[in-house]
């Protein structure tokens, strides 16, 4: 902006509109003030500068001089970005309601009667302002009655310049939208414009024409909807009670309103019916304008996907966004995986190895559809020794499992007559040496601090924390069994705990001891939410359910932040400390391995180097060994 132009021409028009003497007076003071605050800043006019000057005349000036000083500098803004100034502007003794059309006046009336019994006079008396302002931007753009308004107007009214800060702004939006609710609730016009008046949600709501030409094409294909738009803004409330009753509060509830909402408006506007694909690629639009908050939508969504196929939600869901890579394999190999994997689940092998398996395999096969491969009968040891060369893995050991399985699959081809080379697997070398490791146990001193933190702490993660760990240390169990612990396998009358260890599916029945039991019961009864679930250990938050991931370590590594440096020291230790005390207090191998649900001994013999007194006598003199020394003591 030329700031000395733009404003002689406000004078001007001030002038040829025969403006009073005493307003253009007032006019030019304004502009002088202002002028005078941007050259001693050596600057030019912006939106920074006019705030500063106006935070600047406020502490100066009386209140109702710098209200009208207000109005004079958005005059400048409107005649530089116009070359006019509209007369609702210019003449501020004349009230915006004064200029409404007789139409607009009579309904606004007709709201302003209805709010009077709920609003204060000082409210009533500011609604018909912010109202009227509203209402005179429709009536510029030819909404001339109530029945009259459309999507395009109200869009049109949330991008109009105001001249305005962009509270004043949010208040008349807020107005008018209440007013256009109140006679949407009547039937003279579409409740839905209201909502997309609301500052908040009108930025989520996407349009069409600004999606990328992939996506546009893609919503031309999708012909199937399962719902209208109508039908789906009546299953939000119905979804809202379903978060709730797995305990969700507050922020995600709200989150959910305002995401579904903002979809069916996007939905209604474009004339489009609800489908799944349609929610995606109008979340992926929109995404950009989330911030950091795009992935509790994006979970917000996928909990609406599960509420529309079986009518409720998986809390402890762990979904997965994007496409894996074996479904985007050809048929030919998914079937060979697909068998291997059933064969290893009825071997009772852990969801952690069959993902193991599925993703050594898929690496393997998508290894051979890149090198043109189009069936396993064209396998050949050149392309096994290829694949072994080219692996990515950046560890012998990542390289040895992966080659593992690898070899595995090939047996398994060869078995079900995919290949005619019956001797292919053994182009991968089987595996590493065995290696014997220092086993790493927690000292006495750590021991002592678990305990003195149970003594000490008592919020509900803490207690959560300190039972868990204590189920470890005292019992030897596996963070799974611990995690997979329900009211039923606790028998409190005789002290003792029953489960079917998840790894070995092996039976136990340990002694709980009473520092284990005051413990679970504490946090059972002081620290763990209130809900159904047969679970012990829950979540802190909703949807309570039962724990996942690495909850245990987490836990240990908050009673002993140290273990978090290191290796390998994750919850484990504690099985490992446990065994090893049991042998220390004179326990036999058989009832180490009672303990701890093992069926062989080999497993619980490296324990016993930890028994460094027991160890003592099986040492041997150096003349048994037929070693002899040389030289003599110093």
């Amino acid at each position: 902006m030329n700031y000395n132009e733009t404003s002689e021409k406000v004078m001007m028009l001030l002038k040829e509109k025969e403006v009073c003497s005493s307003s253009q007076k007032s006019h030019r003071d304004c502009y002088e003030s202002l002028g005078l605050f941007i050259k001693q800043r050596d600057g030019s006019y912006s939106d920074a500068i006019r705030e500063s000057w106006l935070a600047e005349i406020k502490n100066e000036l009386p209140r109702q001089r710098c209200a009208v000083w207000v109005q004079y500098v958005y005059q400048l803004e409107e005649m530089d970005f116009t070359g006019t100034i509209s007369d609702r502007r210019l003449y501020l003794s004349r009230s915006n309601y004064d200029k409404l059309p007789a139409l607009w006046r009579k309904d606004l009336d007709v709201y302003l009667a209805d709010c009077s019994s709920r609003y204060t006079a000082r409210t009533l008396k500011l609604t018909r302002i912010y109202c009227s302002e509203g209402l005179l931007f429709l009536d510029d753009m030819g909404v001339h009655a109530i029945a009259d308004i459309t999507y395009d107007a109200v869009i049109k009214l949330i991008g109009a310049k105001m001249y305005c800060s962009d509270d004043t702004k949010a208040m008349i939006l807020n107005n008018t939208a209440r007013m256009i609710r109140f006679y949407g609730e009547k039937g003279l016009c579409p409740m839905n414009y209201s909502l997309v008046l609301k500052c908040q949600i009108y930025p989520h709501i996407g349009s069409v024409s600004e999606f990328s030409s992939e996506n546009r094409r893609a919503l031309d294909k999708i012909t199937d909807v399962t719902l209208s738009a109508d039908e789906f803004h009546k299953t939000i409330t119905p979804f809202i009670k379903i978060l709730e009753s797995h305990g969700y509060v507050g922020t995600t509830l709200n989150l959910a309103r305002h995401a579904l909402t903002a979809l069916y408006l996007f939905l209604d506007m474009h004339f489009f019916g609800f489908h799944q694909d349609i929610m995606w690629i109008w979340f992926a639009e929109i995404n950009r304008t989330l911030g950091h908050s795009w992935r509790h939508w994006r979970r917000v969504l996928k909990f609406y996907e599960d509420y529309t196929l079986i009518g409720d939600i998986h809390p402890d869901g762990k979904y997965k966004y994007d496409p894996i890579m074996f479904d985007e394999l050809p048929s030919w190999c998914r079937e060979a995986i697909s068998g291997l994997l059933d064969q290893k689940k009825r071997e009772f092998r852990d969801a952690g190895t069959i993902k193991s398996y599925r993703c050594s395999c898929t690496r393997f096969c998508r290894f051979l559809v890149d090198h043109g491969y189009e069936n396993f009968n064209q396998l050949s040891p050149t392309i096994i020794k290829e694949f072994s060369r080219y692996d990515e893995h950046t560890t012998f050991q990542g390289r040895s499992g992966c080659f593992v399985v690898v070899r595995a699959f090939l047996r398994y081809l060869a078995e079900k007559g995919y290949v005619d080379n019956h001797s292919l697997d053994v182009c991968l070398m089987s595996g590493t040496a065995p290696q014997d490791k220092i086993i790493d146990v927690l000292s006495d001193e750590q021991l002592q601090r678990i305990n003195t933190f149970r003594a000490e702490h008592n919020e509900p993660i803490e207690l959560r924390d300190i039972a868990i760990v204590l189920l470890g240390v005292r019992m030897g169990l596996r963070a799974y069994d611990i995690l997979a612990l329900r009211f039923q396998d606790i028998d409190w009358k005789n002290r003792q705990i029953s489960i079917v260890m998840k790894k070995t599916k092996t039976q136990i029945t340990l002694p709980l001891p009473v520092e284990v039991g005051n413990a679970v019961y504490s946090y059972i009864t002081s620290g763990r939410p209130k809900t159904g679930t047969e679970y012990i250990f829950i979540r802190s938050k909703a949807p309570y359910g039962k724990l996942t991931g690495k909850v245990c370590t987490k836990a240990l590594y908050r009673i002993l932040p140290e273990r978090k440096d290191v290796k390998g020291g994750g919850f484990h230790v504690t099985r490992r400390t446990f065994a090893t005390n049991l042998l220390r207090n004179n326990a036999g191998i058989d009832d180490v391995m009672d303990a701890l649900g093992h069926r062989d001994p080999t497993s619980v013999m490296k324990y016993l180097l930890l028994d460094d007194e027991r160890s003592r006598k099986c040492g041997l003199s150096l003349d048994r060994a037929g070693i002899l020394m040389e030289g003599g003591l110093a």
